[in-house]
């Protein structure tokens, strides 16, 4: 029983579009924010923009794609 769960599983395909969409999110966000306190755009600032914002906010994003991705092959399984 827990074989099949587990060849089930790994057939699960994930899309990653959430995932890009709320990197991209968090990514600006950040980087509007300390454009607005610091006034200069420097390798910094991108790099701090990226891992502060762009990274937290894109597991959030690769939360929604697993379980989306999760549901959609449930469905499909029932309907089988």
């Amino acid at each position: 029983m827990s074989e099949k769960s587990t060849r089930e599983e790994e057939n699960i395909h994930i899309t990653y579009y959430f995932t890009v969409i709320f990197i991209a999110i968090g990514t600006v966000l950040v980087f509007f924010i300390l454009y607005q306190k610091v006034g200069k755009v420097d390798l910094f600032i991108i790099l701090l923009s990226t891992s502060a914002g762009g990274i937290p906010i894109g597991f959030i994003g690769a939360f929604i794609d697993y379980k989306v991705s999760a549901y959609k092959f449930e469905k499909r399984s029932f309907e089988q």
